[in-house]
C-alpha cells in the first residue's frame, strides 16, 4: 500500500482558515443558527452565509486572524469592492474594535507574508474543532 502524501503547510493554512470562517459564522449566529451579515444587515442561516474577511485572504497574516473575519451574506462577501458594502463592513470593524486597532490591522498588511509552522496550525485546527463542536452544541446541531 502506497505511504499517503504529506500535506504542505499552505494546505493545512487553508483547511484552519475554512474551520476559522465555520466558527465564526456559528459564533455569530443565534440559538437557531440564525445571524446577521454586518455589511447589509441580512439575516439567515449561518450555513448559507460566509466567513467574510475585510482584509483580504491574501495577507496570509490576517487569513487565519479571527478579528479580521465576520459574518457576511454571500452577496456582500462577493461585493467587497463596492464603495456601500465596504464602509458598512468598515464601521462595523470601528464599532467592534475602534478605529486604532483597524489602523493596526491594515499595517499587518503591509508587512512580508506569513510563514506558517505545520505543528502550530494543526493545533489550531484542533481549537477551532472543539470550539465548532461547542457552537453546534449550543444551537442543536451536535
Amino acid at each position: 500500500m502506497a505511504k499517503r502524501k504529506k500535506t504542505t503547510v499552505a494546505q493545512e493554512v487553508e483547511k484552519a482558515a475554512k474551520l476559522l470562517q465555520r466558527y465564526v459564522r456559528l459564533k455569530a449566529s443565534d440559538d437557531n443558527g440564525y445571524a446577521q451579515c454586518v455589511s447589509c444587515g441580512k439575516i439567515d442561516h449561518y450555513k448559507a452565509m460566509d466567513g467574510g474577511h475585510y482584509f483580504s485572504r491574501r495577507h496570509t497574516r490576517l487569513k487565519c486572524f479571527e478579528e479580521n473575519i465576520h459574518i457576511q451574506c454571500k452577496r456582500c462577501n462577493m461585493l467587497m469592492g463596492d464603495p456601500q458594502v465596504h464602509d458598512a463592513y468598515r464601521d462595523y470593524m470601528i464599532e467592534m474594535y475602534g478605529e486604532r486597532r483597524l489602523k493596526a490591522m491594515k499595517k499587518l498588511t503591509y508587512l512580508p507574508p506569513k510563514k506558517y509552522n505545520r505543528d502550530e496550525v494543526i493545533e489550531f485546527q484542533k481549537e477551532l474543532k472543539e470550539k465548532i463542536r461547542d457552537e453546534e452544541y449550543r444551537i442543536g446541531e451536535y
